[in-house]
């Protein structure tokens, strides 16, 4: 009896522990928790570029580390700026088809109007890029002290960018509830109704696009060239030349492929 009556408490235990990593991973993942597991490898890379940076500075290892910490700020910046976006694309659609308040979307607007967390994305993004490109300073002649400065405010911005991330990104996930728990409420009550196809809100043409795009290939030939190397573009691959020269040249292709099937979407 005593036995029994000590397991009991036990294996009420495990099966509540059990039922609570259970509760877990039935969760359903949201953007927040994709923006903290990246947050969760960002925020240690920047303090390691940053610990690398006082002790190691100009070693390999701390520029091979500073270019891949500036990738990872650059993609978790831009994850939040799409997913605001993405989200205020998303309840547009749902105002146009169904009786939506537009209050959803001016507080959905704050973020790129009144709130800092747009401009600080952005700035974090800018800082770490250029902290990343004056890593290789001394070939171009720019003092050291200067990317010193630069990689510093990088890690103070990106972490501060992080923070406001994850209340913007909260913020928004009980804005979408809300506004899908209001669409479920319609739709029990009438069927939704049926919207066009949207149509292109692109501000140029596909061929304006596609000449964009090939020009823009160009643009780290001309950095490698005249700012690198000082002009001497001999130093550099004739692989990277053609290589820049096939993208642009194909873009191009598409440029002139897309304007002659413009007239016959017309005429159609």
């Amino acid at each position: 009896m005593a036995d029994s009556a000590s397991r009991k408490p036990n294996s009420s235990y495990q099966e509540g522990t059990w039922r609570g990593l259970a509760g877990i991973f039935r969760t359903p993942m949201r953007m927040t928790h994709y923006y903290a597991g990246l947050a969760l490898l960002l925020v240690p890379a920047l303090l390691a570029t940053l610990v690398t940076g006082a002790f190691h500075s100009g070693t390999q290892l701390h520029l091979t580390l500073g270019l891949f910490t500036a990738i990872g700020c650059v993609a978790q910046n831009t994850l939040l700026i799409l997913f605001a976006l993405v989200t205020g694309r998303v309840l547009k659609q749902a105002i146009a088809a169904r009786a939506l308040p537009l209050s959803f979307l001016d507080k959905l607007n704050e973020f790129f109007a009144r709130r800092l967390d747009y401009p600080t994305a952005l700035l974090a993004a800018t800082c770490a890029v250029a902290a990343a490109v004056l890593g290789y300073g001394t070939f171009i002649g720019i003092p050291a002290w200067i990317h010193m400065l630069l990689g510093l405010a990088s890690v103070v911005v990106n972490l501060g960018a992080i923070a406001f991330g994850l209340r913007t990104l909260r913020l928004h996930q009980v804005l979408l509830d809300r506004a899908a728990a209001l669409l479920d409420n319609l739709d029990e009550k009438s069927p939704p109704e049926e919207i066009g196809e949207p149509q292109d809100e692109w501000a140029h043409s596909l061929r304006m696009r596609w000449i964009i795009f090939g020009s823009c290939t160009w643009l780290p030939y001309l950095y490698w060239g005249a700012l690198v190397w000082r002009g001497n573009f001999s130093k550099i691959s004739p692989l990277f030349l053609g290589g820049t020269a096939f993208i642009s040249a194909l873009a191009l292709c598409l440029a002139w492929a897309s304007q002659a099937e413009a007239p016959e979407e017309s005429e159609s």
